[in-house]
């Protein structure tokens, strides 16, 4: 009986009706063929997911992209509507910008897209609410920390309290100075002379 090989070109078999078998060359060089298949397709699935790892990141850098834009729109929108409401608030005979801005600002969310017009009515309305806020209406007081002015004797007074000393004293100078009162009075036309 001989003895089958893989260099003999094709024998029939049983079961498939006809096989052929494969020299050992060209099965060593399909199996290559097949593992750097397999090692190809692991590469590409490494780099599969290599990039979806990287899509990941990039879309978690577009979040944080877009937040930071929404966030410097809004904070341009504060400013830009901040400009236009202090302009109006000046133009509206305001006195304190600062303190109109403030109760402006919880009256109107200044980080909307807002119109020209909408903010006009609603410092119109802050007015309204508030008239201190307008000039015009406000007493002009000294500030708190400003100590009392002594009263002001009247000129009558003054010259009244001279006469009395230059009598008493006999003195030149009060003499002088009862005098120098007196001419004051009388030009003054403020009341009889003593």
């Amino acid at each position: 009986m001989p003895e089958e090989t893989t260099d003999h070109p094709e024998q029939p078999d049983s079961q498939t009706g006809a096989s052929r078998l494969v020299p050992v060359a060209e099965s060593i060089k399909y199996r290559r063929r097949a593992q750097q298949a397999e090692s190809q397709i692991q590469e590409l699935e490494h780099s599969l997911t290599d990039l979806q790892t990287q899509l990941e990141g990039r879309k978690e850098e577009l979040a944080t992209a877009e937040a930071q834009r929404d966030e410097v729109q809004h904070q341009l929108n504060v400013a830009e509507n901040r400009i236009v409401a202090e302009r109006i608030l000046s133009e509206a005979g305001v006195v304190d910008l600062e303190t109109a801005s403030m109760l402006l600002s919880k009256r109107v969310d200044l980080g909307a897209a807002l119109d020209q017009d909408s903010l006009a009515r609603s410092v119109e309305q802050l007015i309204l609410d508030k008239p201190f806020l307008r000039k015009g209406l406000n007493v002009s007081l000294p500030p708190a920390s400003a100590s009392a002015k002594p009263p002001q004797p009247s000129p009558t007074a003054k010259l009244t309290d001279a006469a009395e000393r230059a009598m008493k004293t006999g003195d030149r100078k009060d003499i002088a100075e009862y005098l120098r009162l007196r001419r004051r009075v009388a030009v003054a036309g403020a009341g009889p002379r003593p």
